[in-house]
Protein backbone atom coordinates (compact mmCIF):
# COMPACT_ATOMS: atom_id res chain seq x y z
CA UNK A 1 0.00 0.00 0.00
CA UNK A 2 2.48 2.73 1.24
CA UNK A 3 4.78 1.65 -2.36
CA UNK A 4 2.25 2.34 -3.98
CA UNK A 5 1.46 6.17 -2.25
CA UNK A 6 5.36 6.72 -3.46
CA UNK A 7 5.12 5.68 -6.54
CA UNK A 8 1.82 7.77 -7.43
CA UNK A 9 3.98 10.82 -5.03
CA UNK A 10 6.68 10.56 -7.23
CA UNK A 11 4.47 10.38 -10.35
CA UNK A 12 2.95 13.60 -9.64
CA UNK A 13 6.29 15.14 -8.83
CA UNK A 14 7.96 14.30 -12.27
CA UNK A 15 4.45 15.62 -13.84
CA UNK A 16 4.25 18.94 -11.77
CA UNK A 17 8.40 19.67 -11.86
CA UNK A 18 8.99 18.90 -15.37
CA UNK A 19 10.55 21.61 -17.88
CA UNK A 20 7.48 21.16 -20.19
CA UNK A 21 5.50 21.57 -17.32
CA UNK A 22 7.00 25.06 -16.52
CA UNK A 23 7.00 26.59 -20.08
CA UNK A 24 3.25 26.10 -20.17
CA UNK A 25 2.84 27.21 -16.93
CA UNK A 26 4.79 30.27 -17.97
CA UNK A 27 3.01 30.95 -21.04
CA UNK A 28 -0.18 33.01 -19.84
CA UNK A 29 -3.64 32.06 -21.34
CA UNK A 30 -4.61 35.51 -23.29
CA UNK A 31 -8.16 35.00 -22.39
CA UNK A 32 -7.87 34.55 -18.82
CA UNK A 33 -5.34 37.37 -18.80
CA UNK A 34 -7.60 39.47 -20.47
CA UNK A 35 -10.63 38.94 -18.07
CA UNK A 36 -9.00 39.87 -14.72
CA UNK A 37 -9.92 43.31 -13.28
CA UNK A 38 -11.99 44.90 -16.03
CA UNK A 39 -12.33 48.53 -15.99
CA UNK A 40 -14.62 50.56 -18.40
CA UNK A 41 -12.18 53.27 -20.67
CA UNK A 42 -14.78 54.54 -22.43
CA UNK A 43 -18.30 54.10 -23.89
CA UNK A 44 -20.55 56.21 -26.15
CA UNK A 45 -24.05 55.48 -28.17
CA UNK A 46 -24.46 55.23 -31.70
CA UNK A 47 -28.44 55.21 -32.17
CA UNK A 48 -29.08 51.40 -31.27
CA UNK A 49 -25.53 50.71 -30.84
CA UNK A 50 -23.11 50.94 -27.51
CA UNK A 51 -19.45 51.12 -28.19
CA UNK A 52 -17.21 50.10 -25.03
CA UNK A 53 -13.73 50.15 -24.85
CA UNK A 54 -12.44 48.55 -21.65
CA UNK A 55 -9.03 48.01 -19.79
CA UNK A 56 -8.04 44.74 -18.16
CA UNK A 57 -5.32 43.07 -15.66
CA UNK A 58 -3.63 46.73 -14.54
CA UNK A 59 -4.04 47.85 -18.42
CA UNK A 60 -2.09 45.35 -20.22
CA UNK A 61 -5.07 44.35 -21.97
CA UNK A 62 -7.87 46.26 -23.87
CA UNK A 63 -11.30 45.01 -24.74
CA UNK A 64 -13.35 46.51 -27.97
CA UNK A 65 -17.48 45.52 -27.42
CA UNK A 66 -19.97 46.61 -29.75
CA UNK A 67 -23.82 46.21 -28.22
CA UNK A 68 -26.37 46.38 -30.15
CA UNK A 69 -29.77 46.75 -28.00
CA UNK A 70 -27.56 45.09 -25.17
CA UNK A 71 -26.13 42.06 -27.33
CA UNK A 72 -22.89 41.88 -28.42
CA UNK A 73 -22.47 42.57 -31.52
CA UNK A 74 -18.61 42.42 -31.76
CA UNK A 75 -16.14 41.75 -29.37
CA UNK A 76 -12.01 41.78 -29.59
CA UNK A 77 -9.57 41.91 -27.42
CA UNK A 78 -5.70 40.92 -26.98
CA UNK A 79 -3.07 41.36 -25.00
CA UNK A 80 -1.26 45.15 -25.62
CA UNK A 81 -3.75 46.11 -27.67
CA UNK A 82 -4.89 50.03 -27.56
CA UNK A 83 -8.68 50.88 -29.38
CA UNK A 84 -9.75 54.69 -29.95
CA UNK A 85 -12.69 55.81 -31.93
CA UNK A 86 -11.46 57.12 -34.28
CA UNK A 87 -11.85 61.27 -33.65
CA UNK A 88 -10.95 62.13 -37.90
CA UNK A 89 -13.66 59.78 -39.20
CA UNK A 90 -16.28 62.01 -40.74
CA UNK A 91 -18.87 58.92 -41.29
CA UNK A 92 -20.51 57.57 -44.20
CA UNK A 93 -23.91 56.73 -43.53
CA UNK A 94 -23.59 54.66 -40.53
CA UNK A 95 -20.27 53.57 -40.33
CA UNK A 96 -18.44 54.17 -37.59
CA UNK A 97 -14.12 54.08 -37.70
CA UNK A 98 -11.81 52.90 -34.62
CA UNK A 99 -7.85 52.63 -34.76
CA UNK A 100 -5.97 50.01 -33.10
CA UNK A 101 -2.55 49.80 -32.08
CA UNK A 102 -0.95 46.35 -30.60
CA UNK A 103 1.70 47.85 -28.60
CA UNK A 104 4.54 47.68 -30.57
CA UNK A 105 7.73 50.63 -30.69
CA UNK A 106 6.20 51.82 -33.78
CA UNK A 107 3.78 48.66 -35.08
CA UNK A 108 1.53 47.82 -35.54
CA UNK A 109 -1.73 50.18 -36.51
CA UNK A 110 -4.94 49.65 -38.13
CA UNK A 111 -8.28 51.06 -38.96
CA UNK A 112 -11.62 48.59 -38.09
CA UNK A 113 -14.84 50.10 -40.00
CA UNK A 114 -18.03 49.04 -39.03
CA UNK A 115 -21.38 49.42 -40.43
CA UNK A 116 -23.92 50.30 -37.45
CA UNK A 117 -27.40 50.26 -39.50
CA UNK A 118 -30.30 48.01 -39.63
CA UNK A 119 -27.63 45.11 -39.95
CA UNK A 120 -24.29 45.04 -38.20
CA UNK A 121 -21.30 44.04 -40.34
CA UNK A 122 -17.68 44.61 -39.94
CA UNK A 123 -16.84 46.12 -43.15
CA UNK A 124 -12.77 46.24 -43.22
CA UNK A 125 -10.01 45.87 -41.02
CA UNK A 126 -7.54 47.73 -42.80
CA UNK A 127 -3.78 47.26 -41.84
CA UNK A 128 -1.36 50.39 -41.63
CA UNK A 129 2.35 48.72 -40.46
CA UNK A 130 4.38 51.21 -39.10
CA UNK A 131 1.58 54.04 -39.70
CA UNK A 132 -1.38 54.86 -38.86
CA UNK A 133 -4.09 54.65 -42.45
CA UNK A 134 -4.76 58.39 -43.02
CA UNK A 135 -8.36 59.62 -43.49
CA UNK A 136 -9.11 61.53 -45.61
CA UNK A 137 -11.66 62.74 -48.70
CA UNK A 138 -9.25 62.71 -52.05
CA UNK A 139 -12.37 63.30 -54.41
CA UNK A 140 -14.17 65.75 -52.03
CA UNK A 141 -17.27 63.51 -52.40
CA UNK A 142 -18.11 63.09 -48.65
CA UNK A 143 -17.12 59.38 -48.72
CA UNK A 144 -13.60 59.57 -47.08
CA UNK A 145 -10.57 57.60 -48.87
CA UNK A 146 -7.95 55.53 -46.97
CA UNK A 147 -4.24 56.84 -47.75
CA UNK A 148 -2.02 53.83 -46.18
CA UNK A 149 1.86 54.20 -46.16
CA UNK A 150 3.20 51.02 -47.10
CA UNK A 151 6.32 50.39 -45.74
CA UNK A 152 6.96 47.04 -47.33
CA UNK A 153 10.64 48.10 -48.08
CA UNK A 154 11.38 48.85 -44.15
CA UNK A 155 15.04 48.01 -42.74
CA UNK A 156 15.15 46.80 -46.49
CA UNK A 157 18.37 49.04 -48.08
CA UNK A 158 18.60 51.56 -45.16
CA UNK A 159 17.68 51.86 -41.54
CA UNK A 160 13.55 52.47 -40.87
CA UNK A 161 13.84 56.15 -40.65
CA UNK A 162 15.52 56.30 -44.12
CA UNK A 163 13.31 53.47 -45.91
CA UNK A 164 11.34 54.43 -48.71
CA UNK A 165 7.79 54.26 -49.04
CA UNK A 166 4.34 53.43 -51.40
CA UNK A 167 1.47 55.43 -50.96
CA UNK A 168 -1.61 53.53 -51.87
CA UNK A 169 -5.39 54.42 -51.62
CA UNK A 170 -8.49 52.41 -50.69
CA UNK A 171 -11.78 53.86 -51.89
CA UNK A 172 -15.01 52.64 -50.63
CA UNK A 173 -17.87 51.32 -53.10
CA UNK A 174 -20.30 49.01 -52.72
CA UNK A 175 -20.13 47.97 -49.46
CA UNK A 176 -16.07 47.28 -49.61
CA UNK A 177 -13.24 49.17 -49.63
CA UNK A 178 -11.06 48.29 -52.58
CA UNK A 179 -7.80 49.59 -54.32
CA UNK A 180 -8.21 53.17 -56.08
CA UNK A 181 -5.71 52.33 -59.19
CA UNK A 182 -7.21 54.98 -60.99
CA UNK A 183 -6.50 57.78 -57.61
CA UNK A 184 -3.31 56.31 -57.96
CA UNK A 185 -1.97 57.09 -61.19
CA UNK A 186 0.19 59.83 -62.08
CA UNK A 187 2.34 60.71 -65.01
CA UNK A 188 5.94 60.03 -64.13
CA UNK A 189 8.54 62.82 -63.38
CA UNK A 190 10.01 65.01 -66.29
CA UNK A 191 12.77 63.40 -68.34
CA UNK A 192 14.58 66.81 -67.94
CA UNK A 193 14.17 66.44 -63.94
CA UNK A 194 15.35 63.21 -63.61
CA UNK A 195 18.21 63.96 -65.45
CA UNK A 196 19.33 66.24 -63.53
CA UNK A 197 19.57 64.17 -59.91
CA UNK A 198 21.25 61.51 -62.72
CA UNK A 199 24.91 62.68 -61.84
CA UNK A 200 24.26 62.82 -57.92
CA UNK A 201 22.81 59.17 -58.01
CA UNK A 202 25.76 57.43 -59.69
CA UNK A 203 28.21 59.62 -57.17
CA UNK A 204 26.44 58.22 -54.36
CA UNK A 205 26.47 54.63 -55.88
CA UNK A 206 30.25 54.71 -56.38
CA UNK A 207 30.52 55.83 -52.80
CA UNK A 208 28.78 53.33 -50.67
CA UNK A 209 28.37 50.61 -53.48
CA UNK A 210 25.48 48.46 -54.25
CA UNK A 211 24.58 47.42 -50.98
CA UNK A 212 23.39 50.65 -49.93
CA UNK A 213 21.55 52.45 -52.52
CA UNK A 214 20.63 56.39 -52.08
CA UNK A 215 17.67 56.88 -50.27
CA UNK A 216 16.07 59.57 -53.21
CA UNK A 217 16.57 56.94 -55.78
CA UNK A 218 14.68 53.73 -54.56
CA UNK A 219 12.24 56.32 -53.44
CA UNK A 220 11.97 57.83 -56.80
CA UNK A 221 12.11 54.54 -57.95
CA UNK A 222 9.20 53.13 -55.70
CA UNK A 223 7.04 56.38 -56.39
CA UNK A 224 7.05 55.29 -60.38
CA UNK A 225 6.33 51.36 -59.37
CA UNK A 226 3.26 52.41 -57.27
CA UNK A 227 2.21 55.35 -59.67
CA UNK A 228 1.31 52.84 -62.45
CA UNK A 229 4.86 53.67 -64.11
CA UNK A 230 6.07 50.19 -63.32
CA UNK A 231 7.89 50.03 -67.06
CA UNK A 232 9.34 53.20 -66.74
CA UNK A 233 11.02 52.34 -63.72
CA UNK A 234 12.82 49.42 -64.96
CA UNK A 235 14.45 51.73 -67.56
CA UNK A 236 15.22 54.03 -64.64
CA UNK A 237 17.08 51.57 -62.51
CA UNK A 238 19.05 50.80 -65.88
CA UNK A 239 19.67 54.94 -66.64
CA UNK A 240 20.81 55.58 -62.99
CA UNK A 241 23.01 52.68 -62.38
CA UNK A 242 26.60 52.89 -63.00
CA UNK A 243 27.75 50.73 -65.78
CA UNK A 244 30.94 49.50 -64.19
CA UNK A 245 29.30 48.99 -60.94
CA UNK A 246 28.05 45.41 -60.12
CA UNK A 247 24.96 44.31 -58.22
CA UNK A 248 22.56 45.84 -60.41
CA UNK A 249 20.49 42.11 -60.75
CA UNK A 250 21.04 41.27 -57.21
CA UNK A 251 19.35 44.81 -56.11
CA UNK A 252 16.38 44.05 -58.91
CA UNK A 253 15.75 40.91 -57.27
CA UNK A 254 15.76 42.21 -53.64
CA UNK A 255 13.42 44.80 -54.61
CA UNK A 256 10.79 42.48 -56.60
CA UNK A 257 11.32 40.25 -53.56
CA UNK A 258 10.04 43.20 -50.90
CA UNK A 259 7.20 44.08 -53.41
CA UNK A 260 5.75 40.06 -53.42
CA UNK A 261 5.57 40.70 -49.77
CA UNK A 262 3.46 43.93 -49.57
CA UNK A 263 -0.03 44.02 -49.07
CA UNK A 264 -0.77 46.04 -51.68
CA UNK A 265 1.56 46.39 -54.41
CA UNK A 266 0.06 43.18 -56.25
CA UNK A 267 -3.04 45.15 -57.73
CA UNK A 268 -1.57 48.62 -57.13
CA UNK A 269 0.45 49.21 -60.00
CA UNK A 270 -0.59 48.42 -63.77
CA UNK A 271 2.92 47.17 -64.72
CA UNK A 272 5.75 44.87 -62.84
CA UNK A 273 9.10 45.90 -63.73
Amino acid sequence: MWKKIALLFFFFQVIYFSPMQSIHAAAPNESVFCSKNIEKKFGKKFGNYRIRISYANERMCQHLDIFKQDKVAFHEEGIDNHYDLESKWPGHGTQMAVSKWTGGAHCCMSLLIFELGDKFRKIADIYGGNFDPEIIDLDHDGIPEIQITDDFLAYRFSSFASSAKGSVILKYSNGEYFLAEEMMKHAPPSESSLKKRIPAWRKEFLEHGPDWPPESFIQTLTDLVFTGNGDRASEFVDQVWPKDLAGKEEFVKSYKEALSESRYYSKAAAHIF
